[in-house]
């Protein structure tokens, strides 16, 4: 059985190849009813900031080759719900480069539950590029094996060009960040938004314990000084290692795009 419970008996239909360059991501959605809210455009709108956030790439791609469109499909970003919104059927299509094929998996479990109260009976997830049966590519057989596995997410980036320093407590998460130069209160929101993508991220990850889906506080709360911005959430129940390396991959983009860091400190249970 899957980790995620809501991709129990969900048909897949996945044909992914990575690469730097962009393609196209056709995302298809069948529920067993109209959804009570627009869900799953939401989570289209979350993963795509993901992966423009760093957080797609893993250890196949450099966090800041990552970039994601949505080229077509519903939003759900007006006040009421617009025909075609709650589904039951759903047909996206996104610009992507520079993601992971494991990223395939957080994208098939953000969706996994968008039907409520439906259950999703079908998933499609379809690039342009021909798989090639390369590390950098995925079928539905492949995902369905990493679904059973808590380790099979987006690994660390090489190099991130900062030194990390990790501790344990116990409870809650927190991440501290030093600039190399510069103010803080110019990039703090920017990095903010870091965090709160990465929260994103990882909303469907299994939790400590590696039986089932985690959990974690939406809402960071945040500090910082003239160099460091220091960020926690008291409720944080993920497998450290996915969690952590996802953490540090979006880190990376942060450095490499929007301003160097010096260090970085993750504490999680």
């Amino acid at each position: 059985m899957p980790i995620h419970p809501h991709l129990d008996g969900v048909l897949l239909d996945v044909a992914y190849r990575g690469s730097v360059e962009p393609q196209i991501l056709d995302v298809g959605v069948k529920l067993g009813g109209p959804a009570e809210v627009p869900l799953a455009p939401w989570a289209i709108g979350a993963l795509v900031e993901c992966v423009n956030r760093g957080l797609a790439g893993g250890s196949d791609f450099a966090p800041e080759e990552g970039h994601a469109m949505l080229e077509a499909g519903p939003t759900g970003e007006g006040a009421t719900p617009a025909p075609g919104e709650l589904g039951p059927d759903y047909a996206f299509r996104l610009s992507v480069a520079g993601m992971s094929p494991r990223f395939v998996r957080v994208i098939a479990e953000h969706l996994a539950a968008s039907g409520h109260p439906h259950p999703v009976r079908a998933l499609s997830i379809v690039g342009s590029l021909p798989t090639d049966g390369s590390a950098l590519s995925v079928r539905e057989n492949l995902l369905a094996g990493w679904l059973d596995d808590p380790a099979a997410y987006p690994g660390v980036c090489r190099e991130p060009g900062f030194p990390v320093v990790t501790r344990s407590i116990p409870r809650g998460a927190t991440m501290r960040v030093t600039l190399a130069g510069g103010r803080m209160d110019d990039v703090a929101r920017e990095l903010e938004e870091t965090f709160s993508a990465w929260q994103s991220a990882v909303l469907t990850y299994p939790n400590a314990r590696q039986e089932g889906r985690g959990v974690m506080d939406p809402h960071g709360s945040f500090a910082r000084t003239r160099t460091e911005l220091y960020a926690k959430v008291s409720l944080f129940d993920h497998a450290r290692e996915p969690a952590r390396a996802a953490l540090i991959n979006a880190l990376a983009r942060f450095h490499r795009v929007v301003a160097p860091l010096s260090s970085v400190e993750i504490a999680m249970p």
